[in-house]
Formats: structure tokens, C-alpha cells, sequence
């Protein structure tokens, strides 16, 4: 189950990454700047980390498709 020290740990390692995980106690609420609302309770250490890397990944192909076609 996760708990504050998992929470800060991951959020140390996608920081080196240059990865801004913003959160209020348990609760992630954003994500380089973008925000999101994720219960940290309700997830397990290793689905967190994928789901935050999935957030990243969209948050890619997004600023692709805008530079791509000027939106």
C-alpha cells in the first residue's frame, strides 16, 4: 500500500528527471504544471509510477501534434 514516504520517494525520482509532481498530502495534483487529481492511497507503488509516465507520455504526443500542425 502506499504511504507518504513511497509517494516522496517517487516523486524524488521522477525529479531527477526534471519531472514536477506537485501534491497536498496523499493527493498528486499536478504534473509539469498540468493538473491532475490522483488519491495516491488508491494505488500501489509501481501502478502510480505507470500511470504518471502515461500522463507524461499524452502530455508528449500532445505538444508534438500542437507543434506538428500550430495548434
Amino acid at each position: 500500500m502506499m504511504n507518504e514516504s513511497r509517494l516522496a520517494a517517487i516523486v524524488a525520482v521522477y525529479a531527477r528527471y526534471n519531472v514536477v509532481i506537485e501534491t497536498n498530502g496523499m493527493k498528486i495534483i499536478g504534473i509539469n504544471h498540468h493538473e491532475v487529481d490522483f488519491d495516491a492511497n488508491t494505488y500501489m507503488q509501481n501502478q502510480l509510477i505507470e500511470l504518471i509516465a502515461k500522463v507524461l507520455a499524452n502530455q508528449m504526443i500532445k505538444e508534438v501534434f500542437d507543434q506538428e500542425f500550430g495548434n
